[in-house]
């Protein structure tokens, strides 16, 4: 079985804004329940989501102003996951449940699952155009039933595009074209500049493009749980910053060591009032998930059920996956030696004739 490596000091998605009210709201992340409330004052908490009496979920529980009574046995907890008090009972006792580090931004409820005192909103990575009047964008949340380390790996080797997207967004370009990639801290970024190549199905249909085009693609993986894909298009030919920008910011929340929330944003700084044009971009984007999602499934079933010590062959175009698996595996590593606890073997490597530099 492959090295599943699940990083808690990171900041993650944890919800959409809009998502959040004064319905308590349950959400699986890095296995363990959380559940995501607004304050009376508007601001957003989130707290362990089991009663520390006989560990029922709070998120059953009902709203008392800002403090939640459990529906088990009466238990009142407040916004900072404190017991203030039993219903019906004249005992207060000293308990209490974690409290997780918050930072709502853009749009964005973000999450620190791991040690608090790390928790440093600087980490989070900025989407100034998530809240732009300049852009604007579509956004959802896809449930994926496999490893964040394989969403990852998708991601950042965009070559899938060419087989498992042919009718929308992929074509041999993309394949045929290779990527320069860099690593800097906590982040693995790649760059593919495509020039005088067919224009794809959802660029002919969303733009009215003709080919020959220039599509760029810039993404950037903050680990643990970020990806960003800044796209340019234009006719080719046309000088930069000419064109049609677009950003994809995916969201990879572990729920548990095998499932993932794939939060996403799509969003352009052209036609920006165009509702129609919205409604095909999500229809676009959720069909375009789909098929990752189907394709990821199945190989979360393939590596769950691998015998120990196959070794895996890779190429040039796997350097940005390959780095950023190794990324997630060295923070994971560190956070269980620092926890005491013996490190995850590591994925057979394959041999060096196979990879073509993806080591580097």
């Amino acid at each position: 079985m492959a090295n599943n490596p699940i990083v808690k000091n990171g900041w993650y998605m944890g919800a959409w804004s809009d998502e959040v009210g004064r319905t308590l709201l349950q959400r699986w992340i890095v296995s363990r329940p959380v559940c995501f409330y607004r304050l009376q004052d508007g601001s957003v908490t989130a707290i362990e989501d089991r009663c520390p009496h006989r560990r029922y979920p709070l998120s059953l529980g009902r709203l008392d102003g800002d403090v939640i009574e459990c529906n088990y046995h009466g238990y009142r907890i407040d916004a900072g996951g404190v017991c203030v008090g039993v219903a019906e009972q004249p005992d207060t006792p000293k308990a209490s449940v974690h409290r997780f580090p918050l930072v709502e931004r853009d749009g964005v409820v973000w999450i620190w699952t791991g040690d608090a005192e790390a928790a440093d909103p600087a980490l989070i990575p900025d989407t100034p155009w998530l809240s732009d009047p300049g852009w604007t964008h579509v956004k959802g949340l896809v449930p994926l039933k496999a490893r964040q380390v394989l969403l990852a790996e998708n991601l950042l080797d965009l070559t899938h595009e060419t087989f498992l997207h042919p009718g929308s967004i992929g074509n041999a370009a993309v394949a045929g074209t290779p990527i320069d990639v860099t690593s800097e801290g906590d982040r693995v970024s790649f760059v593919r500049h495509m020039v005088g190549i067919e224009a794809p199905p959802f660029y002919e249909k969303s733009m009215g493009l003709t080919s020959p085009i220039d599509r760029w693609q810039d993404g950037d993986f903050h680990a643990p749980g970020v990806f960003i894909l800044n796209i340019r298009l234009a006719p080719t030919g046309t000088e930069e910053p000419e064109g049609f920008h677009m950003k994809v910011m995916y969201g990879l929340t572990p729920a548990t060591e095998t499932e993932t929330h794939d939060f996403f944003a799509l969003g352009r700084d052209y036609r920006i009032d165009d509702a129609e044009l919205s409604t095909f971009q999500l229809e676009q984007q959720l069909a375009v998930m789909q098929e990752d999602v189907d394709a990821l499934e199945i190989q979360e079933v393939m590596v769950a059920t691998e015998p120990p010590g196959v070794r895996e062959s890779s190429i040039r175009s796997d350097v940005a996956g390959i780095r950023g698996r190794r990324l997630l595996e060295k923070l994971a590593a560190k956070e269980a030696a620092a926890a005491g606890e013996a490190p995850a073997p590591r994925r057979p490597r394959a041999a060096a004739s196979s990879v073509s530099g993806a080591g580097a």
